[in-house]
């Protein structure tokens, strides 16, 4: 009598460790998107975002938030005494070539180019002052002024911004809302700060704007000044 063989299909084997390959690929691609998720809302927490910026026709007034201080740059100031200062330069008059006339040209030429150094010189010497800050130049092509801070200790603490007759509040009685805007630059140090002296501000009518600034940057206008819109 003959037996009967049976034999056993793999396709369903097959098939199920098809299935198991693709039933882990997936998990791991999930895994990997939860990770990356996780990972981005942690550090987003961390970042700082201005809000969007308005045009206006006001003019900024600078202060710079640091050390839980602020500190106003008085810009006004210190362009005034470098106009000044530009003002009083000796004047550098380029000569003409004038054909036959070679040896008074190049007298004339020596003259304008040690004029010219006698300009530069003066302008790498010269410091602006003003009570918060020193001011220097930096970059003479693009006319870059660079203020740096006389003392840890200018400005106001958050403390003394209490007091009604603050140094704070003077400076603002200055201005006028209707024409002006306060611009602070402001330190990761001085968030709280920054809040106290934005509702002052807000409160005597004034638009602000502000711009974070890493702990060690420097505070730098240049030749068109400096742009920090109102928020």
């Amino acid at each position: 009598m003959r037996r009967k063989r049976y034999f056993a299909s793999q396709s369903p084997q097959q098939n199920l460790d098809s299935f198991l390959d693709i039933l882990t690929n997936t998990v791991g691609v999930l895994m990997f998107m939860s990770l990356f998720i996780t990972l981005v809302a942690v550090q987003s927490s961390t970042i700082v975002r201005t809000p969007l910026a308005k045009e206006t026709d006001k003019k900024p007034n600078f202060f710079e938030i640091s050390g839980n201080r602020v500190i106003y740059l008085d810009t006004k100031a210190a362009n005034q005494q470098i106009k000044d200062f530009l003002g009083n330069l000796p004047t550098c008059v380029k000569p003409s070539y004038i054909s036959g006339f070679v040896d008074g040209y190049l007298d004339e030429l020596r003259n304008y180019q040690s004029c010219v150094q006698n300009q530069l010189q003066q302008l790498k010497e010269f410091r602006v002052q003003t009570k918060n800050y020193e001011v220097e130049l930096v970059d003479l092509e693009s006319g870059s002024w660079q203020y740096n801070p006389k003392s840890v200790n200018s400005g106001e603490s958050s403390k003394e911004l209490t007091q009604v007759n603050s140094e704070y509040r003077t400076t603002l009685s200055q201005f006028a809302p209707q024409k002006d805007y306060l611009a602070f630059l402001v330190r990761p140090d001085s968030f709280a700060t920054f809040r106290q002296v934005r509702e002052i501000a807000w409160k005597a009518g004034f638009d602000v704007g502000w711009e974070p600034k890493t702990p060690d940057s420097p505070i730098i206008f240049g030749s068109g000044g400096r742009s920090v819109g109102v928020q």
